[in-house]
């Protein structure tokens, strides 16, 4: 029976730890890493209890880094207010959708839906609203856009509409690249 070699072990180590490295980079290729930016936008809205001036929101999207022509981007959006809590809210009292403009390759809009307040918010401190999310098929290829929309809020019963005061930045960017 023969033994390996000290040589023989340290190939066969170096072979395995390539093919560990080239299957991480592969799923990285595959899978390109999500970007993510906050971006204030000032909002004006109207609804009982709403706040009369300009309110500053800050929102966060992620977008993927990059998709193939005709494939999805899912954007996932958190946002935060300026906006004081009058009186403790229950986790997931806040719900609320936001429309996600379209630019560069892409045009028009989509809905994220599904924000809520997953945690109590005690009187006196900002609203942060979590888990929007949102799908958008991205045909030409070139660097598509995301931006802050319209928005409503729904508390209590009560929905505040708000719109963005002047114009959004754009929040996230993904390239489509060609097929």
């Amino acid at each position: 029976m023969s033994t390996p070699t000290s040589s023989h072990r340290k190939r066969t180590t170096a072979v395995a730890a390539l093919a560990a490295a080239l299957t991480t980079g592969a799923a990285v290729l595959a899978a390109p890493a999500a970007v993510a930016a906050t971006v204030s936008v000032g909002y004006t809205c109207t609804g009982p209890g709403a706040p009369a001036d300009v309110q500053p929101i800050q929102v966060s999207m992620t977008a993927p880094a990059s998709v193939p022509a005709g494939g999805t981007a899912e954007l996932s959006v958190d946002v935060t207010t300026s906006i004081k809590a009058p009186l403790t809210l229950p986790a997931r009292s806040v719900t609320g959708e936001m429309d996600i403009v379209l630019g560069g390759t892409a045009s028009g809009s989509v809905t994220a839906t599904g924000f809520t307040n997953a945690a109590v918010v005690p009187s006196g401190t900002t609203v942060k609203v979590t888990g929007g999310k949102a799908s958008v098929k991205l045909d030409a290829a070139g660097a598509a856009t995301f931006a802050p929309g319209k928005a409503s809020v729904h508390v209590f019963g009560v929905t505040v509409e708000c719109v963005v005061s002047g114009t959004a930045p754009v929040a996230a960017t993904t390239e489509v690249t060609a097929r």
